[in-house]
């Protein structure tokens, strides 16, 4: 009854198209009309044939590189390979993240199915293990788009698509043959000791991993061969703690020495905790682990409390140090509207970028000038910044100024000597609030103004402070997404938030130089920031730039 309806239907529309288009339009039109009756019948035999045997999707062309012969045995049953063999082919749109099988070229992937699969409806939880359904398993082709907004003039083909985290339902790694490392780079930052905390949890309890070790004081912890075993007793509570339980250094970079060191003690995942520096470290590590074969991935979780980590939309920590900061704004406030003719100056973290004082600015709402790296200034001249203060103070009596401690480089009429360089290369400095306070003093006094000067450095204090609940929350999605990206074999890569959705970044991205992190002209909390203040730009000749 179907086919002759479907016969009826069509039969009129041959006759329209013969009278419209001719004999050829008409032929064309049928031949058009076939093609869909054998094309839905293609359908229907092969969703029947779905329905009995479940075959694997026709093959679409695979890159070069690709080594989608290896894995063919057990393509239907494992997710993996399917997920792996849909990154390699030519259409696929995601950015490729390493996988070791294609690092080790893996004949065959072994079926190690995900412990925290669901047998059936019930899910118990108190093992840890068994209470995910299917359904809660990232599928192949997921992914985060980098600008999730788009205009007139954008398209969507020119953005980004980072590979979705999450768990897999199938894994590279057997949990009975995993050794994790976990290693903290670079400063402090709140939420350290979630991540550590997270990590061992996650580990121990969901995938069942029973060798967890920490390296004490970054890379020297490697170095040294300094390693303690990591289980849920010693790390329950640590989280509670600001600073670093497994303690944090600034060292000197000795890829073959640390891979060397790696292989030795039979460390096959490892997990970096660091910032831009660690980055660039971890794609070297990447790459000589890739050219000697090793089965050890690597994964970093970025972290930042300036917040300059590119492509993610924040660091962990980031929102602790905002408020952390509130408190040394309140003491400037408070000391500069009880005296006449008062200046409060805190600085605050920012060597490369101004998020954190533009933000902990716009938090506090009673900032008078906020000053950053991202845009030079003047101090003397006409409309200089001690011109502008001096003005402040002769009609409102205070001024509170932030500024970041990059402000140093800033400066175009003079310019503050840096104090050399700390272990990692990273040039220290000068103190761009001391030298403020300074020529502010010296300034009014020329003035015939008795000015008072309060000058505050929390900056250790922002940094060195447990996570706030916010920062907790962010702090346990990367470490858990960390370990399932990495039981998976995916290596080389950084987890972070993108467009409030956790993603695999490749680490050749994070370190392309195409990403970087910097407040704009354009940015709306620098223009909010600017309405709220008032403040100019502290350039003499604009006109001329």
């Amino acid at each position: 009854m179907e086919s002759k309806n479907l016969a009826q239907t069509i039969n009129p529309l041959y006759l329209l198209a013969s009278l419209a288009l001719g004999t050829i339009g008409a032929a064309a039109f049928n031949a058009l009309r076939k093609g869909s009756s054998e094309t839905a019948q293609h359908v229907f035999e092969e969703n029947m044939s779905a329905t009995a045997s479940a075959p694997s999707s026709p093959k679409r062309p695979i890159k070069k590189h690709a080594i989608n012969k290896l894995m063919a045995k057990n393509a239907n049953e494992n997710e993996l390979v399917k997920e792996l063999k849909n990154l390699e082919e030519i259409t696929c749109e995601i950015e490729r993240v390493s996988n070791l099988a294609y690092d080790l070229k893996l004949q065959v992937l072994p079926l190690n199915v995900n412990p925290m699969l669901g047998n059936s409806n019930y899910r118990s939880v108190f093992g840890g293990e068994g209470f995910l359904p299917e359904t809660a398993f990232v599928n192949h082709d997921c992914y985060i788009l980098q600008h999730p907004n788009f205009g007139p003039n954008d398209l969507l083909s020119r953005t980004k698509r980072w590979l979705r985290s999450g768990p897999r339902k199938h894994l590279l790694f057997s949990p009975d043959e995993v050794k994790a490392g976990i290693v903290v780079v670079g400063g402090l930052l709140p939420g350290l000791n979630v991540i550590i905390r997270e990590l061992t949890m996650c580990l121990f309890y969901n995938y069942k991993v029973q060798n967890i070790f920490g390296a004490k004081y970054g890379y020297n912890g490697i170095y040294n061969n300094d390693w303690i075993k990591l289980d849920p007793k010693i790390v329950k509570t640590i989280h509670h703690q600001g600073g670093c339980y497994l303690g944090t250094a600034r060292s000197k970079f000795d890829g073959e020495m640390i891979v060397d060191e790696l292989a030795k003690n039979g460390i096959n995942q490892v997990y970096l905790i660091g910032g831009l520096g660690c980055l660039k470290s971890a794609e070297q590590l990447h790459e000589i682990i890739k050219s000697r074969n090793l089965k050890i991935s690597i994964v970093v979780i970025p972290k930042s409390i300036e917040n300059e980590i590119p492509i993610i939309d924040k660091s962990f920590g980031f929102e602790t140090a905002i408020e952390e900061a509130q408190n040394p704004l309140k003491a400037a406030y408070q000391e500069t509207h009880s005296k006449k003719y008062s200046v409060g100056i805190v600085r605050l973290w920012g060597s490369h970028t101004g998020f954190l004082a533009l933000n902990a600015s716009l938090a506090f709402r009673s900032v008078n000038i906020c000053l950053v790296p991202e845009f030079e200034f003047d101090v003397y001249g006409e409309k200089g910044l001690l011109q502008y203060v001096y003005q402040r103070l002769q009609h409102k009596g205070t001024c509170v100024i932030v500024v970041a401690e990059g402000a140093a480089a800033s400066l175009r009429d003079c310019k503050i000597n840096d104090k050399g360089r700390d272990a990692s290369g990273n040039v220290k400095q000068g103190d761009i609030g001391l030298f403020l306070k300074n020529a502010i003093l010296e300034f009014t006094r020329e003035k015939g103004l008795n000015a008072e000067v309060k000058y505050i450095d929390p900056q250790y204090m922002v940094r060195a402070g447990k996570a706030n609940s916010l920062d907790s929350k962010l702090c346990s999605q990367l470490a858990q997404n960390a370990i399932h990206a990495s039981m998976a074999g995916f290596t080389g890569f950084a987890v972070g938030h993108v467009s409030n959705k956790t993603c695999m970044i490749p680490l050749n991205e994070m370190n392309s130089g195409n990403y970087a992190n910097r407040i704009t002209p354009s940015n709306i909390s620098w223009q909010r920031l600017l309405a709220g203040t008032g403040q100019p730009s502290f350039i003499n000749n604009e006109q001329d730039i």
